[in-house]
């Protein structure tokens, strides 16, 4: 085993949390206390499981199979290519960079707007946003780097002064206010689902290869040691997440049992930004919105910069016709709004994220699994069948003949969303005893 500086370690652990710290992270922690309630604490914990321990276990995964390339390709060359094109396009344009434009214009413009709901403001916003993302695109690494370094910092010293202005002036008196829909009978299901909205297990399948050669950089060569050092790094990176979870949580179940939030089911922007009225006025979401912008604009660049590199890589279009695709498409969904997004994303990610999941635990299986084709191809094409067959059922009430029955009916968990964990365990086991069959 080779061993690195502990300031070498902390160096790195930092900097992974910084990846997997975007402005998007802000929302779904207050949205999640705010309708849990006195189910918060059950419903956080849950969370973090997909939102904080699978994005940790896929940076092993993808360090372990020396890229995602490397790894999809266990399926097959044109599942890899698809399934990163699939991946590239819900983290980029598709949702988390609309997402991420939308979040500054929800905390710091629409609350001074009143009254006036036209979609001129979103449309003129939209534009502008993204018109300054393609400039800085062009040419991205120092002013981007420059920026993350320094709003990183900032972002977290808000949370932190947010949530003590919070413990120590609370906003509710009492209890929590009572858990609101699925949210009173399914918190640990609903949780674990929800952290699926965070994407961040889609995006550590492309962090794994930096960390990776992160490590190589401070002299590390060794595999064994390599996978030592990203799982302990992505522990640290980890426990600093979930402790930012939590803490938003509670600012979010806090002003949930207030009443100053009239809207039923409003976003987690709108619950930050009438939590920040509250405590601070309005001078504080001038504050919070103008760095929020800054940081969101690092991650909606980095973004457009990775994705358009790969789309380079296997068409003939280039780089800067590239940004200008991403950027246009994204402003476009952009004007939908922050709820909408989050809406349409979650078909797309109750298909996807199961094929991330079992990648990665394959992945981390391999020495058990031995490579096996057989083994992934099974694996994840009866988890894709599955994860595609409930999908239409619950979110466009479209059924299969025979075959949806016949999953609503016999596979454990289906109402919950994990209706393709057992059958994919089933599988990864025979595949595992066939393939030990043939060393």
């Amino acid at each position: 085993m080779q061993n690195i500086s502990f300031k070498s370690f902390i160096i790195v652990s930092l900097t992974l949390f910084s990846m997997f710290f975007g402005a998007g992270n802000f929302i779904f922690p207050p949205s999640l206390g705010f309708q849990a309630g006195v189910n918060t604490s059950v419903a956080i914990i849950a969370f973090c499981l997909t939102a904080v321990l699978f994005p940790i276990l896929g940076i092993a995964a993808v360090a372990k199979s020396n890229g995602l390339q490397n790894l999809a390709s266990r399926v097959s060359y044109k599942f890899a290519l698809v399934f990163i094109i699939a991946m590239l396009l819900i983290i980029g344009p598709l949702f988390a960079m609309p997402r991420a434009a939308n979040m500054p214009y929800e905390l710091a413009i629409k609350p001074f707007l009143g009254e006036f709901t036209s979609f001129l403001p979103l449309f003129i916003y939209s534009v502008v946003y993204f018109i300054i993302n393609w400039a800085l695109s062009i040419n991205s690494t120092k002013m981007v780097d420059m920026l993350g370094k320094f709003l990183t910092p900032l972002l977290l010293l808000l949370i932190v002064v947010l949530v003590l202005a919070a413990i120590i002036n609370p906003m509710h008196t009492g209890e929590f206010a009572a858990a609101s829909g699925e949210w009173a009978n399914h918190a640990v299901s609903k949780g674990v689902v929800e952290g699926y909205q965070t994407m961040d297990a889609l995006a550590a399948l492309n962090f794994g290869l930096v960390v990776l050669i992160t490590f190589r950089k401070l002299g590390v060569n060794d595999e064994k040691s390599i996978v030592k050092y990203t799982i302990l790094s992505g522990f640290v990176a980890g426990f600093i997440l979930m402790t930012i979870y939590i803490a938003l949580s509670y600012v979010g179940a806090s002003i949930g049992a207030s009443g100053l939030i009239s809207e039923v089911n409003p976003n987690g922007a709108t619950i930050l930004s009438a939590a920040t009225n509250a405590l601070f006025g309005r001078f504080g979401i001038v504050i919070l919105g103008v760095s929020v912008f800054l940081a969101c604009l690092t991650t909606t660049v980095g973004l457009t910069c990775a994705i358009s590199e790969y789309f380079v890589s296997i068409t003939k279009i280039p780089y800067k016709t590239w940004i200008i695709i991403v950027s246009v498409f994204a402003s476009i969904v952009a004007n939908l709004g922050l709820s909408a997004i989050i809406s349409y994303a979650v078909p797309f990610l109750f298909i996807i994220y199961p094929i991330a999941l079992c990648l990665i635990v394959l992945s981390l299986l391999d020495d058990i699994v031995n490579g096996d084709r057989f083994t992934y191809v099974l694996t994840v094409g009866v988890v894709f069948v599955i994860s595609l067959v409930r999908t239409f059922d619950t979110q466009f009430d479209i059924n299969f003949p025979i075959v949806t029955e016949l999953f609503k009916t016999y596979l454990p968990f289906y109402d919950g969303g994990f209706e393709w964990v057992i059958p994919a365990v089933v599988c990864a086991v025979i595949g595992s005893i066939r393939a030990s069959t043939k060393r």
